[in-house]
Order: C-alpha cells, then structure tokens, then sequence
C-alpha cells in the first residue's frame, strides 16, 4: 500500500491523464464486447487438410521460436564492439530478427497456401467468401472493425490485470505468513526499462518504435494467428464442440509464455485467445492492425506518463 501511495505522490498531468484515457477506453471496451458477442455469424468447418496444419504450426512455432532469435543474436553480433553493444543496435537486431522470421512464414504461405490463414471463418452476409484468402482478409478489413477490437481488448487488459495485481497481493500476503513460496516479481516487461531509458528525438527509439509497433506485430500475428492457430484449430477438429476452444486456449497460453513476463502473463493470454476470435471473424490483416495499434498506444503513454504506465 505504501509503494501504491508513493507512486500516486509522483503522479503529474499526464500520469492522471493516462489513467483517465485508459480507464475511458476500458469501461467503452465492455460495451464492445457486448457488441462483439451479439454480432451474427456462425464459424465454418476448417477446410485446411492436417499435412497443411502440420506444416503451418510448424513453420510459426520454428520462426517464431528459432528463426527470429537466431537472425536477432547474429545480427547483434555483428555490430558487437569491445565495448558491447549500443541499445539502439539491440532493437535493430531484433526488428531484423522479426522481418526475418516474417518473410520466412510469408514465404511458407506462398509455396504452400494453407500453411498460412488469412481470410476470416465466420460465415456472415457480408459478400467476403470470394477470391484469394488475402483478398477476403482485405474485404474484413475495416476502422470500424479495429476500434471495436482494440476497445475489446482494453477492457480484457484491465479486468485481467486486475486479478492479476489481487492475487499477487494475495500471494504475497501468504507468503509473509509462511503458508506459500515467494510470489513472482510484479515487475514490468524489460521492454519497458527500455522505452523508459530512451529519448524520443534519438535514433534509438525510432529503432524501438520500429519493432515494437511494426516488427512484433506482424511477426506475431502470423505466427500466432496465421499458423499456429489454423494449426491446432485444424488438428482438433475431430472435436467439432470442443476443438476450436482448446485452440484458443493453447494459442493464447503459449502467445503468454512467449513473452516471458509473470506479471503480465494473465493479460497476454486474453489478449492472445481474444484475438484468434478476431482472425475468425474478420481475418489476420485487421489482427495485424489491432495489435499495431494497441502497442502503439502503450508506447505513447510509456513516454508521456511513466508513473502511470507502469503502475
């Protein structure tokens, strides 16, 4: 309670400004998912064979989980001195790492198309079934349909987090009365220390910005929803009640664990399971754009309200 209160007495304008916008977006975000929920349309039986499925979760899970780590360390070694390396080098290095690993899918969905989903599953009125997956993903593909997205996700990224900080208060109180094991630290993302420590007018937050808001999207959303998703949706297909729900769990948790971050593991697995929702109804483009915008925001008010932010 004590660091709660200290962190409030640090507060300024735009700390209670943060906390006003996010807090707006949050509450108009439950109303978009009551929106989200009675839109009409009724998901469709996969269509992608199991070689494919096999070949699409594959190839995600080796880009996402080898390929982009591999180009990122190789890179960075590259621009290695004696003296280490430069932060905004780091990020370049990992903006590489992230092209990489996106071309790689990519390149998988052009040999082989249904490695890799594009188009929406959900069967609506909306003229969207015609010509090529990516074409249909364009036609999904509306601001409209973006905002009631990211609204959606405001207001799953509170709730969680909220349980999230009471049962880590709960935890710790548990702890400090010998009936459990030290909880995780309730630390933000490294990603954080980095925005925090870096000025904007320098070229190594344009560097940050880049993979950030461009290369972790993208890369993310085609592994994650593009083919790691179909994948296992695919695979578990022999369920026709239960599959689809098992993937979105197995999606969100493993978008969760990818990250690495104990505090923020709760509201990336909603953030990961709600957005094969989104891919379902209107295709992996407006994904790419929600999750763009959404780190995006984030950025924002990491740089115009540090108290806030990682309250």
């Amino acid at each position: 309670m004590g660091e709660l209160t200290q962190s409030l007495d640090a507060f300024g304008p735009w700390d209670w400004a943060c906390v006003v916008a996010n807090l707006l977006a949050a509450f108009i975000g439950i109303y978009a998912l009551k929106c989200w929920r009675n839109l009409p349309g009724k998901v469709e039986a996969t269509t992608i064979s199991v070689s494919d499925a096999v070949m699409g979760l594959c190839t995600g899970l080796l880009a996402f989980g080898i390929l982009f780590g591999v180009v990122t360390q190789m890179v960075m070694q590259s621009f290695s001195t004696y003296f280490g390396i430069a932060q905004a080098h780091v990020f370049t290095a990992a903006f590489s790492g992230q092209l990489a690993a996106a071309l790689a899918m990519l390149g998988m969905g052009a040999l082989a198309p249904r490695t890799l989903d594009w188009a929406p599953s959900v069967a609506t009125d909306e003229p969207m079934s015609a010509g090529s997956p990516i074409l249909q993903a364009l036609r999904g593909f509306s601001v409209s349909r973006v905002l009631l997205g990211l609204l959606s996700i405001f207001a799953l990224g509170l709730a969680t987090t909220l349980v999230w900080k009471g049962f880590h208060v709960a935890w710790e109180q548990l702890f400090l009365s010998g009936w459990a094991g030290q909880p995780p630290a309730d630390e933000p993302q490294e990603i954080v220390d980095a925005v925090l420590k870096t000025d904007v007018d320098t070229w190594r937050f344009l560097t940050i910005a880049l993979a950030v808001t461009i290369g972790a999207p993208i890369m993310e959303e085609l592994a994650f929803r593009g083919m790691i998703y179909p994948g296992l949706r695919r695979l578990g297909a022999a369920s026709e009640r239960h599959g689809r729900w098992l993937a979105i769990v197995i999606t969100g948790a493993l978008f969760s664990a990818a990250h690495l971050s104990p505090s923020a593991a709760l509201p990336l697995f909603a953030f990961g399971a709600f957005m094969c929702l989104v891919r379902d109804r209107y295709g992996l483009l407006t994904c790419m754009a929600i999750h763009c915008c959404f780190n995006g925001w984030n950025l924002l008010w990491l740089k115009l309200a540090p108290n806030a932010s990682t309250l």
